[in-house]
Protein backbone atom coordinates (compact mmCIF):
# COMPACT_ATOMS: atom_id res chain seq x y z
CA UNK A 1 0.00 0.00 0.00
CA UNK A 2 1.07 3.68 -0.71
CA UNK A 3 0.86 6.47 1.92
CA UNK A 4 -1.89 7.88 0.09
CA UNK A 5 -3.88 4.25 -0.24
CA UNK A 6 -2.98 4.49 4.06
CA UNK A 7 -4.46 8.36 4.17
CA UNK A 8 -7.63 7.23 2.58
CA UNK A 9 -8.49 3.96 4.87
CA UNK A 10 -7.22 5.85 7.33
CA UNK A 11 -10.07 8.28 7.14
CA UNK A 12 -12.63 6.16 5.86
CA UNK A 13 -12.04 3.70 9.29
CA UNK A 14 -12.15 7.24 11.63
CA UNK A 15 -15.46 7.83 9.73
CA UNK A 16 -16.62 3.99 10.09
CA UNK A 17 -15.38 4.24 13.36
CA UNK A 18 -17.64 7.97 14.69
CA UNK A 19 -20.75 6.56 12.96
CA UNK A 20 -20.44 2.90 14.31
CA UNK A 21 -23.14 2.09 16.65
CA UNK A 22 -23.82 -1.22 18.92
CA UNK A 23 -23.64 -4.71 17.20
CA UNK A 24 -21.50 -6.11 14.94
CA UNK A 25 -19.22 -4.07 12.42
CA UNK A 26 -19.95 -4.24 8.90
CA UNK A 27 -17.48 -6.48 6.87
CA UNK A 28 -15.80 -3.43 5.36
CA UNK A 29 -15.46 -2.08 8.94
CA UNK A 30 -14.90 -4.88 10.27
CA UNK A 31 -11.54 -5.51 7.58
CA UNK A 32 -10.39 -1.71 8.18
CA UNK A 33 -10.35 -2.88 11.74
CA UNK A 34 -8.79 -5.78 10.95
CA UNK A 35 -6.05 -3.88 8.58
CA UNK A 36 -5.18 -1.37 11.78
CA UNK A 37 -4.31 -3.92 14.10
CA UNK A 38 -1.76 -5.81 11.68
CA UNK A 39 -0.40 -3.30 9.77
CA UNK A 40 1.97 -0.71 11.35
CA UNK A 41 1.78 1.96 8.05
CA UNK A 42 -1.97 1.85 8.76
CA UNK A 43 -2.11 2.46 12.36
CA UNK A 44 0.06 5.38 12.17
CA UNK A 45 -1.40 7.08 9.33
CA UNK A 46 -4.91 6.52 11.39
CA UNK A 47 -3.52 7.78 14.73
CA UNK A 48 -2.27 11.00 13.25
CA UNK A 49 -5.63 11.31 11.86
CA UNK A 50 -6.85 10.88 14.83
CA UNK A 51 -4.58 12.94 16.63
CA UNK A 52 -5.05 15.89 13.98
CA UNK A 53 -9.15 15.64 14.07
CA UNK A 54 -8.70 16.31 17.94
CA UNK A 55 -10.21 13.26 18.71
CA UNK A 56 -8.16 10.14 20.95
CA UNK A 57 -8.56 6.57 20.72
CA UNK A 58 -9.83 5.08 23.88
CA UNK A 59 -9.87 1.60 22.76
CA UNK A 60 -9.46 -1.00 19.58
CA UNK A 61 -10.28 -4.51 19.38
CA UNK A 62 -11.61 -6.92 16.53
CA UNK A 63 -15.06 -6.90 18.05
CA UNK A 64 -15.52 -3.41 18.72
CA UNK A 65 -13.53 -1.38 16.55
CA UNK A 66 -12.34 1.94 17.31
CA UNK A 67 -13.72 3.66 20.44
CA UNK A 68 -13.18 7.26 19.69
CA UNK A 69 -13.79 10.29 21.70
CA UNK A 70 -12.91 14.47 21.44
CA UNK A 71 -9.12 15.19 22.99
CA UNK A 72 -10.19 18.34 24.07
CA UNK A 73 -12.63 21.88 24.67
CA UNK A 74 -11.79 22.92 21.15
CA UNK A 75 -12.32 19.44 19.65
CA UNK A 76 -15.04 19.82 16.65
CA UNK A 77 -16.60 16.99 17.91
CA UNK A 78 -16.79 17.65 21.57
CA UNK A 79 -20.47 17.05 22.66
CA UNK A 80 -21.90 19.54 25.63
CA UNK A 81 -24.08 18.85 27.78
CA UNK A 82 -26.22 21.31 26.35
CA UNK A 83 -26.43 19.36 23.17
CA UNK A 84 -28.28 16.63 24.80
CA UNK A 85 -31.36 18.75 24.80
CA UNK A 86 -31.02 20.74 21.64
CA UNK A 87 -34.67 21.85 20.96
CA UNK A 88 -35.25 22.70 24.73
CA UNK A 89 -34.46 25.69 27.12
CA UNK A 90 -31.39 24.25 29.00
CA UNK A 91 -31.34 25.84 32.21
CA UNK A 92 -28.54 25.64 35.14
CA UNK A 93 -30.85 22.81 36.39
CA UNK A 94 -31.83 20.61 33.70
CA UNK A 95 -28.01 20.54 32.53
CA UNK A 96 -27.40 19.28 36.50
CA UNK A 97 -30.01 16.61 36.46
CA UNK A 98 -28.51 15.23 33.42
CA UNK A 99 -25.06 15.09 34.53
CA UNK A 100 -26.70 13.35 37.44
CA UNK A 101 -27.88 10.86 34.68
CA UNK A 102 -25.10 10.42 32.79
CA UNK A 103 -22.64 9.44 35.69
CA UNK A 104 -25.25 7.29 37.28
CA UNK A 105 -25.95 5.41 34.02
CA UNK A 106 -22.37 3.98 33.33
CA UNK A 107 -21.84 3.28 37.55
CA UNK A 108 -25.31 1.80 36.89
CA UNK A 109 -24.12 -1.05 34.56
CA UNK A 110 -20.06 -0.77 36.03
CA UNK A 111 -21.04 -0.34 39.74
CA UNK A 112 -17.31 -2.49 40.66
CA UNK A 113 -14.04 -1.48 39.10
CA UNK A 114 -13.60 -5.28 38.57
CA UNK A 115 -16.77 -4.67 35.94
CA UNK A 116 -14.37 -2.51 33.68
CA UNK A 117 -11.28 -4.42 33.39
CA UNK A 118 -13.19 -7.98 33.13
CA UNK A 119 -13.87 -8.21 28.96
CA UNK A 120 -15.22 -11.62 29.75
CA UNK A 121 -17.91 -10.24 31.72
CA UNK A 122 -21.46 -10.82 30.90
CA UNK A 123 -23.03 -7.78 29.88
CA UNK A 124 -26.09 -6.52 31.60
CA UNK A 125 -29.53 -4.89 31.44
CA UNK A 126 -30.65 -2.36 33.75
CA UNK A 127 -33.87 -0.66 33.82
CA UNK A 128 -34.73 3.20 33.63
CA UNK A 129 -35.91 3.21 37.40
CA UNK A 130 -32.54 1.73 38.81
CA UNK A 131 -30.92 4.79 37.55
CA UNK A 132 -32.92 7.05 38.99
CA UNK A 133 -33.34 5.23 42.22
CA UNK A 134 -29.24 5.28 42.13
CA UNK A 135 -29.23 8.24 41.85
CA UNK A 136 -31.57 9.71 45.02
CA UNK A 137 -29.38 6.87 47.05
CA UNK A 138 -26.56 9.09 46.11
CA UNK A 139 -28.87 12.21 47.56
CA UNK A 140 -29.60 10.46 50.49
CA UNK A 141 -26.66 10.07 51.61
CA UNK A 142 -25.01 13.19 50.67
CA UNK A 143 -28.15 14.94 52.72
CA UNK A 144 -27.30 12.78 55.63
CA UNK A 145 -23.30 13.40 55.34
CA UNK A 146 -23.48 17.18 55.31
CA UNK A 147 -26.68 17.47 58.30
CA UNK A 148 -23.55 15.48 59.91
CA UNK A 149 -21.28 17.93 59.79
CA UNK A 150 -23.61 21.15 59.68
CA UNK A 151 -23.20 22.04 56.57
CA UNK A 152 -26.26 23.82 54.49
CA UNK A 153 -28.44 21.33 52.34
CA UNK A 154 -29.52 23.58 49.77
CA UNK A 155 -26.42 25.35 48.61
CA UNK A 156 -27.44 28.53 46.52
CA UNK A 157 -28.63 27.61 42.76
CA UNK A 158 -25.33 30.41 41.29
CA UNK A 159 -22.97 27.71 42.95
CA UNK A 160 -23.30 24.51 40.46
CA UNK A 161 -21.35 22.19 42.51
CA UNK A 162 -21.48 18.49 42.70
CA UNK A 163 -24.09 19.31 46.15
CA UNK A 164 -26.18 21.35 44.14
CA UNK A 165 -26.39 18.80 41.54
CA UNK A 166 -27.82 16.29 43.64
CA UNK A 167 -29.74 18.61 45.88
CA UNK A 168 -31.61 19.37 42.59
CA UNK A 169 -32.20 15.84 41.63
CA UNK A 170 -33.61 15.21 45.19
CA UNK A 171 -36.22 18.20 44.86
CA UNK A 172 -36.82 17.28 41.35
CA UNK A 173 -40.59 14.83 40.79
CA UNK A 174 -39.72 10.84 39.33
CA UNK A 175 -43.42 10.63 38.44
CA UNK A 176 -43.92 9.11 35.51
CA UNK A 177 -46.81 10.24 34.65
CA UNK A 178 -48.29 14.15 35.43
CA UNK A 179 -51.72 15.09 36.43
CA UNK A 180 -52.73 15.44 32.95
CA UNK A 181 -51.82 11.70 32.37
CA UNK A 182 -49.12 12.73 30.57
CA UNK A 183 -45.49 11.78 30.98
CA UNK A 184 -43.55 14.56 33.00
CA UNK A 185 -40.98 16.46 30.83
CA UNK A 186 -39.31 17.28 33.82
CA UNK A 187 -39.10 14.53 35.72
CA UNK A 188 -36.30 12.93 36.49
CA UNK A 189 -37.18 9.20 34.91
CA UNK A 190 -37.78 11.45 32.18
CA UNK A 191 -34.16 12.21 32.16
CA UNK A 192 -33.48 9.17 32.60
CA UNK A 193 -34.54 7.92 29.48
CA UNK A 194 -33.60 10.78 27.50
CA UNK A 195 -29.92 10.55 28.82
CA UNK A 196 -30.27 6.38 27.74
CA UNK A 197 -31.34 6.96 24.39
CA UNK A 198 -28.97 9.22 23.74
CA UNK A 199 -25.93 6.74 24.79
CA UNK A 200 -27.78 4.26 22.82
CA UNK A 201 -27.94 6.49 19.74
CA UNK A 202 -24.17 6.57 20.08
CA UNK A 203 -23.69 3.04 20.86
CA UNK A 204 -23.10 2.72 23.93
CA UNK A 205 -26.08 0.52 24.87
CA UNK A 206 -28.49 -1.45 23.40
CA UNK A 207 -31.81 -0.79 23.55
CA UNK A 208 -33.89 -3.45 24.81
CA UNK A 209 -37.55 -1.84 25.71
CA UNK A 210 -37.14 1.70 24.48
CA UNK A 211 -37.82 4.02 27.72
CA UNK A 212 -37.75 1.35 29.68
CA UNK A 213 -34.95 -1.59 29.58
CA UNK A 214 -31.25 -1.24 28.25
CA UNK A 215 -28.24 -3.06 27.64
CA UNK A 216 -24.65 -2.38 28.09
CA UNK A 217 -21.95 -3.02 25.29
CA UNK A 218 -18.23 -3.28 25.00
CA UNK A 219 -18.04 0.53 24.13
CA UNK A 220 -19.71 1.59 27.27
CA UNK A 221 -17.54 -0.61 29.29
CA UNK A 222 -14.60 0.79 27.76
CA UNK A 223 -15.39 4.36 27.87
CA UNK A 224 -16.44 4.21 31.67
CA UNK A 225 -13.03 3.12 32.04
CA UNK A 226 -11.82 7.08 31.11
CA UNK A 227 -14.79 8.16 33.57
CA UNK A 228 -13.15 6.51 36.54
CA UNK A 229 -11.63 9.05 39.00
CA UNK A 230 -13.69 12.04 39.42
CA UNK A 231 -15.25 13.02 42.30
CA UNK A 232 -18.42 12.34 40.73
CA UNK A 233 -18.27 8.96 39.81
CA UNK A 234 -16.36 7.96 43.61
CA UNK A 235 -19.27 9.15 45.19
CA UNK A 236 -22.11 7.43 42.91
CA UNK A 237 -20.17 4.12 42.98
CA UNK A 238 -19.60 4.11 47.06
CA UNK A 239 -23.19 4.08 46.85
CA UNK A 240 -23.50 1.59 44.12
CA UNK A 241 -21.68 -0.94 45.75
CA UNK A 242 -23.56 -1.01 49.05
CA UNK A 243 -26.56 -0.90 47.39
CA UNK A 244 -25.49 -4.39 45.44
CA UNK A 245 -24.57 -5.67 48.88
CA UNK A 246 -27.35 -4.77 50.49
CA UNK A 247 -26.99 -1.97 52.68
CA UNK A 248 -29.08 0.80 51.46
CA UNK A 249 -32.61 0.88 51.72
CA UNK A 250 -34.74 -2.28 51.17
CA UNK A 251 -36.32 -0.73 48.08
CA UNK A 252 -32.67 -0.34 46.30
CA UNK A 253 -31.95 -4.24 47.21
CA UNK A 254 -35.15 -5.52 45.50
CA UNK A 255 -34.49 -3.39 42.84
CA UNK A 256 -30.53 -4.70 42.95
CA UNK A 257 -31.90 -8.70 42.86
CA UNK A 258 -33.80 -8.23 40.13
CA UNK A 259 -31.13 -7.26 37.63
CA UNK A 260 -30.60 -9.64 34.75
CA UNK A 261 -27.54 -10.27 33.14
CA UNK A 262 -27.27 -10.96 29.45
CA UNK A 263 -24.52 -12.68 26.62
Amino acid sequence: MTPADDARAAGLLVRMSLSARSGPLSEDHAALVGRYLAEPSLRAATDATVDGLGLRLVHASAQGGLLLTSAGADSPFRMRLADFFPRQTTGVQRRMLLACAMVASFVTFFPRPEDLEDTNERLRRRDVDDVDRLVRDVCARLDAEARERGEELDPPIDEPDLARAWTVWRQTSNSKKGADGREREVGTRQVVVRCLDLLAEQGLLRTIVKGETYASTRRMQAMARELVGSLAWSQVAEVAEEEAAGVVGVASAAGAGAEESIA
